[in-house]
Parts: structure tokens; sequence; C-alpha cells
């Protein structure tokens, strides 16, 4: 007859010990992960916001119908009176987005993160020598004040950025509704 007390079916303290290692061992490597996975989802989440910005700051400059190769380059008086002045970021110009009571980044989530610039090493007339094409118009009329357009949205205080080129066209501007700046 068998004592009540004694039992066949517990854990001896080596294998409790064993479990612990593994458990142990099991937890520093999810902990190891836990950088390399935050750092993807800030990249992530710069993506996402970069694309939306960059998309918005191109249907400005639709919206404004800028002439791309004039109102463009840092310095011009489209750039003075329509857009963010220059920041103190290193590395600029770079400009905030306009995120003020009123402006049209007022309610993007963690605005004040990113700014914005046009990058000049990609900034170009389209159709030159260089490129031995010249685009036309539905008339047959070159187009001359084609450029590549070249937006940097960057997250502060970082090296991340993205970049978005598109091609644009200056339309010219139709008066009386739009303000001269």
């Amino acid at each position: 007859m068998r004592s009540k007390f004694s039992s066949t079916s517990g854990l001896t303290l080596l294998e409790v010990l064993i479990a612990m290692f593994i458990f142990l061992i099991g937890i520093v490597g999810v902990l190891a992960a836990l950088p390399t996975g935050i750092s993807s989802a800030q990249t992530v989440i710069l993506q996402d916001a970069s694309i939306h910005l960059a998309h918005s700051k191109f249907a400005e400059f639709r919206r404004d119908r800028v002439d791309p190769l004039v109102d463009l380059p840092e310095g011009s008086p489209y750039m003075a009176a329509r857009q963010e002045p220059v920041n103190a970021s290193a590395n600029g110009p770079w400009h905030d987005f306009a995120h003020g009571v009123g402006d049209a980044y007022q309610y993007f989530d963690d605005i004040d993160h990113y700014e914005w610039r046009v990058d000049p090493t990609r900034f170009k007339q389209v159709g030159l020598a260089a490129d031995k094409v010249t685009p036309v118009e539905g008339g047959g009329r070159p187009l001359s004040k084609l450029a590549r357009i070249a937006i940097v949205v960057h997250l502060k205080n970082t090296k991340k950025e993205f970049i978005f080129s598109q091609y644009m066209y200056a339309a010219g501007r139709v008066q009386p509704v739009d303000s001269p700046w």
C-alpha cells in the first residue's frame, strides 16, 4: 500500500530549472527583437505619413498653379509668400508644414515631427538635350515649362526621409481667382 503523501507525477528540481531556463531564453529573445520591431514600425508610420504629406504638397502646388521652374526654387517670391518659412533644422533648407489654427495640416497627427523641402538636386526641366526627348502637348507644341519636382519629407532629428517626384507643367495663373504672391 502506498503512502498518500508520496507522488510520482511531480517534477524534479532539475526539470523545473531546465523549464525556467528555456522560458528565460524565450523572454530574452523577445526582448532582443523589440528594438527592431519598434524601428520598423516607426519607418512604416513615416512612410504612410510621407505619402499623404507629399501628395498634399503637390496638390497645393497644382492649386496655386505654380510655374515649377520659376516658383519652386528656394527663395522665389512664391516660396517666400505662400509657403512656410525655412526652419532651423540642420542640412536644410527645411520647411515645417503649416499646422496652426485654420491651416491645411491643423488636424494631421504629430505634424510637428515632419518637415519638407523641394530637392534641388532632383529638380530639373524636362525636355533638355540631356534627356534626348522633348515632350509635346496635344497641339504638337513642345512643353517648355515641364519640370520634374522632387519633394523630400523628413522626420525631424533623424536621418529618415522619403523622396517623391512628380512632373509638373506651368499651366499659367487664372485671374482674378489667384491672389498675387
